[in-house]
């Protein structure tokens, strides 16, 4: 396995629409990274380098000590997908997935206890004699995900992996395709498809602008993000304008002191859904919210309203709630779990 690693890499896209900026990153073996950020980031242009689809204007790709800019991308050490299946679609499922497997230096025995492993484990037995171009589009992804742990990759770069599977199985292959990858010593540098994906991840990387803004494990990022794109790149979050003079924070749903603002001026507090709650009767809250639109979501709802004309905010409501357009609620915040960041 390798390590990967991007020393001063820059490249900009014809007429200068956009330039992505890499210092210094690494990508240790055996360890999988998510590249996260706001649309347009720069996190499918950064694959793209890794795999030599582009060829950076300065710097270096490098895998393990060799120099990759170089190299063509079928001469990389990678294997790289996306969300579309990459067979032809008049191939049967036995054919996709033997044509996997005997890409690998493995003999007879080992090769047909594999192959009839991934097909147990991704639920192909019935789809067998198909052709690739009649399956579901769930049916397509189980094949792929099976062709993907039969090639085994030393080095896996994965764009949006798992964008086309069902919102309601993702989460579980998702679980298992990166924690057999794991157990095979793969590293593994992916664009997620949702946020939930994160949690399988030992590092993230948020990108904003095409800059690295920050970098580290899911929870830390999660819990002191650097600015707006690294709080959003994991999870649901509220940029509530403020401005701060002294030790006094005001914003469009109330004031509150802090003891040693970290700036002065125009900025945002970032707040999570969950961070409010609905006062109770008899309770004094900081602010009422009108609900505009709301939805259920792991046994919560999650709404919608807009404050101020233009500000929009998302609060995580309990599941006995009566949610419907237009009800207003008094909510409550603790302030000192929202964070404070300079514009």
């Amino acid at each position: 396995m390798l390590d990967i690693a991007l020393r001063n890499v820059s490249f900009t896209y014809p007429k200068g629409r956009f330039t992505l900026r890499v210092n210094d990153l690494l990508f240790a073996k055996s360890t999988h990274t998510a590249i996260a950020g706001p649309p347009g980031c720069g996190a499918s242009t950064l694959l793209k380098l890794i795999a030599g689809e582009l060829r950076p204007d300065s710097g270096d790709v490098i895998a393990g000590a060799r120099v990759l800019n170089a190299i063509k991308p079928a001469r990389r050490p990678f294997l790289v997908v996306s969300s579309a299946l990459d067979v032809p679609q008049r191939w049967s499922v036995q054919h996709a997935l033997i044509a996997a497997v005997r890409t690998r230096t493995l003999d007879r025995i080992d090769r047909h206890h594999e192959y009839e492993l991934a097909i147990s484990k991704w639920g192909l037995g019935d789809a067998l004699e198909r052709r690739v171009g009649t399956l579901s589009t769930s049916e397509q992804m189980q094949l792929h995900l099976a062709r993907i742990e039969l090639l085994k990759p030393g080095v896996l770069i994965a764009d949006r992996l798992l964008a086309n599977a069902n919102s309601a199985t993702r989460d579980a292959l998702a679980d298992e395709l990166y924690r057999t990858l794991r157990v095979m010593g793969a590293t593994v540098i992916s664009a997620p498809s949702s946020r939930d994906e994160l949690a399988l991840t030992d590092q993230i990387v948020v990108l904003d602008g095409g800059n690295v803004v920050q970098s580290g494990s899911a929870a830390d990022v999660f819990a002191n993000p650097v600015n707006e794109a690294a709080a959003l790149a994991t999870g649901a979050v509220n940029a509530v304008p403020v401005t701060i003079r002294g030790s006094l924070v005001a914003s469009p749903i109330g004031e509150w002191e802090v003891e040693e603002p970290s700036f002065e001026g125009d900025g945002v507090a970032l707040a999570r859904p969950d961070d409010f709650a609905v006062a109770v009767a008899g309770e004094e809250s900081d602010f009422v919210f009108s609900i505009e639109e709301a939805g259920f979501h792991e046994g919560r709802w999650l709404a919608r309203g807009f404050l101020s004309g233009s500000l929009s905010l998302r609060v995580a409501l309990p599941r006995g709630t009566n949610v419907h357009k237009g009800r207003l609620l008094p909510l409550r915040y603790d302030p000192k779990r929202f964070r404070l960041l300079p514009r």
